[in-house]
């Protein structure tokens, strides 16, 4: 049975449209409701979501264990900072470093990718002392200054003109142009594995495997 919401499709639009920034131009529904691959409008119609919110939704709308994780945390605690330790973090650093490949040692709980990939580049800039990052054609990084400078959309970056400079953007798949763009100064490689705002380009498991070599 198809399941309605108490506010109609229009008043939704005006109240969204009046108080909140547009950075989209949105499709002319609202949802409302999920359950597994599905997502339910205002009216109720039913969708088979391929998309998942920005990929946000990896184990399905409100997967029941999901669902109960968070309601027990809720009910417990919702937030304090790591100025002090915690159970459910330390527990959860602990899976997440299980989960990771080899290597992977430590956890840096953050908001966002944007948030993920400053502090990534950060990281690198700390560690190695050196300030050029090599970054991919095409490549989306998130919405902050850093990684939009890290973003290889010409039509992104030059809105918010100058960016950060230190930046060398190569062709994704190409090997040999990543190698030749090495320099003394190189300290950090930031890259999706499957480039995302490219219309899902993916560069296959050879040069995955060979940058990491390289690295």
């Amino acid at each position: 049975m198809e399941e309605t919401y108490h506010k109609p499709f229009e008043k939704i639009k005006k109240v969204e449209d009046t108080y909140q920034l547009n950075t989209y131009n949105k499709l002319p529904f609202s949802i409302e409701k999920g359950e597994g691959v599905y997502v339910y409008d205002s009216n109720g119609k039913k969708y088979l979501d391929l998309y998942g919110g920005h990929a946000v939704a990896l184990t399905g709308h409100c997967h029941p264990a999901v669902v109960k994780a968070v309601k027990e945390q809720v009910d417990k605690l919702l937030f304090y900072s790591n100025v002090v330790y915690s159970s459910v973090r330390a527990d959860a650093s602990e899976a997440l470093i299980n989960a990771a490949p080899s290597g992977m040692g430590k956890v840096f709980f953050c908001n966002s990718g944007s948030e993920a990939n400053e502090t990534a580049m950060k990281i690198g800039r700390r560690y190695t002392g050196r300030k050029k990052i090599i970054a991919m054609k095409n490549g989306f990084h998130g919405r902050t200054i850093g990684s939009l400078s890290a973003t290889g959309l010409g039509s992104y970056r030059k809105q918010f003109s100058p960016v950060i400079e230190d930046f060398v953007f190569v062709e994704f798949g190409n090997i040999g142009e990543f190698e030749r763009s090495l320099t003394e100064d190189t300290g950090t490689v930031i890259l999706e594995p499957v480039q995302s705002m490219a219309g899902v380009e993916i560069a296959g498991d050879p040069y995955y495997l060979k940058l990491r070599e390289i690295c």
